[in-house]
């Protein structure tokens, strides 16, 4: 699987899950506390915003902002729905995916910043449905090509900048999925 069809993957994932958010679960703290769901997925979409972009030269969201987790308010699935469906769009744009990016790590050529977005749209839509105790599981078709964007992404340089947490111990039973997660700073929490 390519990285831009793993990004529609997770795209679509992100969009599946806040858009089957409840009004009543927005006040939960997530697995990033103290961000609450609300904060979180706000954030992870700012970020979708962020990464389209920085490859395309719009200014469609800040760091700054997307870091903050500035809270959208109101009913999350029609932002979620308008920010995916415009981040793949800007992402599929001709010459971006060849094209030399300034980024948080630096100028980087599109195919490698691709690699920011993916894991940000997978890991936050995981946080997001394992913090309310339904995580999602990638299928067994993603995991290579995913395994891939965790090893380019989470890295000691990211880890410095604030971007990724540090990797955790994943347990000895976790599912392919959660050895990623675990790969990309999150912690296993069997409920």
């Amino acid at each position: 699987m390519d990285h831009l069809t793993l990004l529609a993957y997770a795209e679509d994932e992100l969009n599946r899950v806040v858009a089957g958010l409840d009004e009543t679960e927005m006040d939960v703290v997530t697995n990033c506390p103290p961000w609450t769901i609300r904060r979180l997925a706000s954030h992870a979409l700012k970020n979708q915003l962020f990464w389209a972009g920085t490859v395309t030269g719009q200014d469609l969201m800040t760091q700054d902002e997307a870091m903050a987790a500035v809270p959208y308010e109101g009913d999350l699935a029609p932002i979620a729905a308008e920010v995916t469906a415009v981040a793949l769009r800007l992402w599929r744009s001709d010459g971006v995916m060849t094209a030399d990016h300034d980024t948080p790590f630096g100028v980087l050529p599109g195919a490698v910043v691709l690699a920011f977005a993916v894991i940000d749209a997978a890991a936050h839509a995981w946080d997001l449905s394992a913090s309310l105790r339904r995580p999602i599981e990638f299928p067994p078709e993603s995991v290579p090509a995913m395994t891939d964007v965790v090893t380019l992404t989470c890295t000691d340089h990211a880890i410095e900048l604030g971007l990724i947490k540090p990797p955790t111990v994943s347990p000895v039973d976790a599912t392919d999925t959660e050895r990623l997660m675990a790969a990309a700073g999150r912690t296993i929490t069997r409920r």
